[in-house]
Order: C-alpha cells, then sequence, then structure tokens
C-alpha cells in the first residue's frame, strides 16, 4: 500500500500541512533548508508519490500550466523554434513544482478546435503561455473570455510578451552583408496570414536595408511553404528572374535550410556562389557543412522569462513586456561576393611592382571576411 502524507510527514517530524507545503514548492512559505531536506529524505525512505487530483481539489490548485502552438501546417513538434522555448519552459516551471501541458489547437478558417475550448474551461490549467508567432488572434479572444493569465512569446501586440529585438538583429546583418560587398539580397519568408511574426521581421529586414542605401521595395521577396520540393522550385523561379543575387536572407532557420537543399540540387555553391542568412540559431545551424550565419534570440531562455512574468500576472501584478536582446551568429554561409572575390584576384594578377599592393586590396576585406592577408598567394 502506498505510504500517505501523514506517514511521511510523521517521519520527517514535521506537520501535515509543512509536508504539503515543501512538496508542492508553495510559493508563499519559506523554510529551513534543513526542514526541506527532512521531509523530501521521508518521501525517498517510504517511496511517496503525491496524489496530483487530491491536491489539486485540496487547494484548488492543479500546478498546471499550457504551452500553446497552434497546428497551423504541421504538428508543433516540427516547430523547431517552439521547442527549445519549450525546453526552456519546462526547465523554468518544473523548478516552481509545476508542469507543462502541450497543446496543439487546430486552426481552420478562423475556427478554433472545440477540444481546445473545452480544455479553457475545464478550470484545469493555472495559466497559459502562447506561441504568439502564428495566427494566434482567435485563440487570444477564449483566452481572453476565460480569463486566464497569459503570456505570449513573439507576439507584437499582446501586452504580456516575450519578443526578439528583430531590428537590431537585422541592422547586425545587413551591415554584415554589406560590409562583404552583397547589394543585390533576395529574401524567403512565410505567408503573413498563417506567420504574422514574418510581417514583423520582414519589415525590420528591409528597414535596416535603406539604412545602407539599399531599395528596399526592389528587394526581391518569396513566401515558401515548409519542405524541400517547393524549396527547389521556389529557388529555381527567384535565380532565373533575379541572376543579379548575391545572398538570401530566410526569415528563419528552417527555411534556410530548405534553401541550401534547394540550392545543391541545382548546382550552386553556398557560399561560393550565393550567400545565405538565417534567423533562430537553432541547434541545426551550427551542424550542417557549412554552417549557417544566422541571427540569435536567446531562446532557450524564454522559457525562464515567460514563467516570471506569468507567476507575476497570477499574483496581481502587471509585469512590462520583455525584449530579448539579438545577436549576429557569423559562420561559414556568408562570403565575398564570387564576383568581387574574382576581381580582387584579376587586380592582384595584372598589378605590377610588389606584392603589398595584392596584400592591400585582400586586407580591405579582413574584417568582414574569413580570409586572411596571407590567405591569397599571387607570385
Amino acid at each position: 500500500m502506498p505510504a500517505s502524507l501523514e506517514e511521511v510527514s510523521r517521519r520527517a517530524g514535521v506537520s501535515i500541512s509543512t509536508a504539503s507545503r515543501i512538496l508542492s514548492n508553495d510559493p508563499h512559505y519559506s523554510f529551513k533548508s534543513r526542514t526541506r531536506q527532512r521531509v523530501l529524505d521521508a518521501c525517498h525512505d517510504l517511496q511517496y508519490q503525491p496524489n496530483l487530483a487530491a491536491r489539486a481539489l485540496a487547494s484548488g490548485r492543479s500546478c498546471i500550466v499550457a504551452f500553446v502552438v497552434p497546428r497551423v501546417q504541421e504538428t508543433p513538434f516540427t516547430a523547431l523554434g517552439s521547442l527549445q522555448v519549450l525546453a526552456g519552459l519546462e526547465e523554468a516551471f518544473s523548478a516552481r513544482g509545476y508542469h507543462i501541458l502541450l497543446s496543439s489547437p487546430r486552426l481552420a478558417d478562423g475556427n478554433v478546435d472545440p477540444a481546445f475550448t473545452q480544455l479553457m474551461q475545464s478550470g484545469y490549467l493555472e495559466g497559459i503561455v502562447l506561441d504568439g508567432h502564428f495566427a494566434v488572434e482567435p485563440l487570444l479572444q477564449i483566452l481572453q473570455k476565460q480569463r486566464l493569465p497569459c503570456v505570449t512569446i513573439g507576439h507584437p501586440n499582446y501586452p504580456y510578451t516575450i519578443r526578439a529585438d528583430d531590428d537590431g538583429g537585422y541592422r547586425m546583418l545587413v551591415a554584415h552583408l554589406v560590409e562583404l560587398g552583397h547589394r543585390q539580397i533576395g529574401i524567403i519568408g512565410l505567408d503573413h496570414t498563417l506567420f504574422p511574426s514574418g510581417r514583423h521581421r520582414l519589415a525590420a529586414l528591409r528597414a535596416a536595408a535603406e539604412r545602407h542605401g539599399l531599395t528596399a521595395a526592389t528587394m526581391p521577396y518569396v513566401e515558401s511553404r515548409f519542405g524541400r520540393q517547393h524549396g527547389v522550385l521556389l529557388i529555381r523561379q527567384l535565380l532565373a528572374e533575379h541572376p543579379g543575387l548575391t545572398a538570401l536572407v530566410a526569415l528563419n532557420d528552417r527555411l534556410a535550410l530548405d534553401a541550401l537543399h534547394a540550392l545543391r540540387m541545382l548546382g550552386v555553391r553556398v557560399p561560393e556562389d550565393l550567400a545565405v542568412a538565417g534567423h533562430d540559431d537553432l541547434p541545426r545551424a551550427a551542424d550542417v557543412l557549412p554552417s549557417l550565419t544566422t541571427i540569435n534570440q536567446g531562446l532557450h531562455r524564454w522559457g525562464e522569462y515567460a514563467a516570471d512574468m506569468l507567476f507575476a500576472l497570477a499574483a496581481g501584478g502587471e509585469p512590462e513586456a520583455v525584449v530579448m536582446q539579438t545577436r549576429l551568429v557569423v559562420r561559414d554561409w556568408t562570403a565575398l561576393p564570387c564576383i568581387l572575390l574574382h576581381c580582387i584576384v584579376l587586380s592582384c594578377t595584372t598589378l605590377k611592382g610588389t606584392s603589398q599592393s595584392c596584400t592591400a586590396l585582400t586586407c580591405f576585406y579582413k574584417r568582414s571576411t574569413a580570409l586572411s592577408c596571407t590567405s591569397l598567394h599571387f607570385p
């Protein structure tokens, strides 16, 4: 027969209420570390397993928070950025004695899966973290009716949100590409009706391009669907219509990885023929060869901030939105445009005099490329 909470409290030498509060990580009470350890040791010795259903009935708290990732095109397990956030959420909430429930409601023509509405009305959840990179307005309307504490990630127009500094990230990325000599830059995005966060990334990218003297309105832009077969058709069409492109910016890493596959299928070398950059810095970005230049937005930390914000809301607070700092991660997928590198080589081979003149030409680009002043040798 399983041990009871009463037996645990008796073994630890504390009251039942004290044992219960320690095991539930009740934030309203603090206990000495040796008292807490006695209760944990008693649980271990007696192999005690708390009855979560009974605890919820007695306390009115389930200690369960839902992470909601809408099923727009595919399952949430293919939304790689969302999975990084989920890992951070699980770590942050489990440290406070809470559990994460993953919900993936289907959205069809603005209609929400009835099972999701039923879950929100069940009284089973204490709060919601909603992935706002997707089209979530129908879900927000349901949540606001239920008055559940809710935090969004990636949603720019909700008061309690965590999002990346897209403006800062794209300023760094465009500056990097322009310093390399890229002026003809194409953009790969997603359907804004399904992924409205892409609209804000696109606006940030175009604003950064204008700051560097590029005409954003003339930058080729295409919307892709996830999938390698579609990517090959899209990239072939893009390069046929804009043969002068020297760089592509994908608005997330998965699109960039699909683009790499398509370019290889078409015989286009990365970065020799075409530089490619992404956004998110997913784990795969560093693992592929060549590795992907991308924008890191600290996704692993979003869960920590979401937990803090949700608990503040539940306590009646008014937490401020969090804007996560971004940083540019320069890897192998960006380099000098092939034609510019060819001009440097041509100039060096036709120069008369010492090799110092040639060195000066290559050193001009040393700050923004992997080339060193001695990596090109011209006799």
